[in-house]
């Protein structure tokens, strides 16, 4: 073979083995620093799941101290103290006593000739006013058809009904009030606008020795309203 064939296969075979060579390093530095990136996120993350558990540590401690604090009796009485006294309130307790009953119906005939039909069916406003007068002369529970007031009650027309809570009640439309009797008939009867819807529907009244009214069952929720901090 040619001398100068020799020097070439030399010189390709010097440079082969320099790429190789260079080629093994490259990888072998690669896979070092992947090692080490691997290493070091490892390493953070197992710093901040340490760090995660000792805040929730720290919470666990001051919920389980705020527990041991309402552990205590006088604490647990004062709550429920507390809880008797709201739950009425809230009407999420039952309640009964002397009061008021009001039941208004629909006119079976008109109350003057043309009359429109309209005029002979209670709506929404003949029930609102009169709870209302029964809130204003201190009554201390009001039903609805067995429906408990409260202050999200919704009471609108819906057609010929009355939805109360969301229930479609039709005529006629019973409403009872623990309270004052004295004071809640008063209230109608000096009303202008009971006395004029008198003439076009039914609307009686009269106090009750003994009335038992339900507690609120439904769903309590409050989509907008916020508690607002009071003081400073």
């Amino acid at each position: 073979m040619p001398r100068h064939i020799l020097m070439v296969l030399s010189l390709v075979a010097a440079v082969l083995g320099f790429l190789i060579t260079q080629q093994i390093r490259t990888v072998g530095f690669i896979t070092k620093t992947a090692q080490m990136q691997q290493g070091q996120l490892l390493t953070a993350l197992v710093t901040r799941a340490e760090q995660h558990n000792l805040a929730m540590r720290q919470q666990v401690n001051q919920l389980e101290s705020r527990l041991a604090a309402f552990g205590q009796p006088d604490n647990v009485q004062g709550l429920k103290a507390d809880l008797n006294r709201v739950e009425p309130l809230a009407a999420l307790t039952p309640v009964s006593g002397s009061g008021v009953e009001v039941v208004m119906h629909d006119a079976t005939k008109p109350a003057f000739p043309n009359e429109p039909a309209m005029l002979r069916l209670v709506h929404d406003q003949y029930v609102l006013r009169v709870v209302a007068l029964l809130s204003a002369a201190g009554a201390q529970a009001i039903s609805i058809d067995g429906q408990r007031y409260t202050a999200t009650t919704s009471i609108f027309c819906a057609g010929p009904t009355i939805r109360i809570n969301g229930v479609p009640y039709a005529s006629p439309y019973v409403i009872r009030a623990v309270g004052p009797s004295g004071p809640m008939l008063k209230a109608l009867e000096n009303d202008t606008d009971i006395q004029g819807w008198s003439q076009l529907v039914s609307i009686k009244y009269r106090s009750m020795k003994h009335l038992e009214i339900a507690p609120y069952r439904g769903r309590i929720a409050f989509s907008e309203a916020k508690p607002a901090k009071i003081g400073g």
